[in-house]
């Protein structure tokens, strides 16, 4: 019997991590799903807090793989406090954004 191949990478051609999307797409983040709370916990109302429980446009302008295989959508999005805002950028799995029609 001859040797095995090894488990893992085997040296094969793979397709690029990153695919830039041009115009960038407008989509949908939902904050509160993103951004997990902590269970049972109790917080005080702030006017000028951080808006964090709800759904957001914002704008995806690249998609990675991670070395899992699943996507995640590079996206520039806001949030807001109080009446001001401020734009984000990072990383959010690709399930949890939606399109916008």
């Amino acid at each position: 019997m001859g040797e095995l191949q090894r488990i893992g990478y085997g040296g094969q051609p793979v397709p690029d991590v990153f695919r830039v999307v041009k115009p960038p797409r407008a989509v949908m983040v939902d904050l509160a799903t993103l951004f997990a709370r902590e269970p049972h916990r109790r917080g005080h109302y702030h006017p000028q807090g951080l808006q964090m429980h709800k759904q957001v446009e914002g704008r995806l302008i690249c998609w990675g793989r991670c070395e899992q295989g699943h996507w995640w959508g590079l996206v520039t999005y806001p949030i807001s406090y109080g009446s001001k805002r401020r734009y984000v950028t990072h990383w959010i799995p690709a399930w949890l954004l939606k399109a916008v029609m």
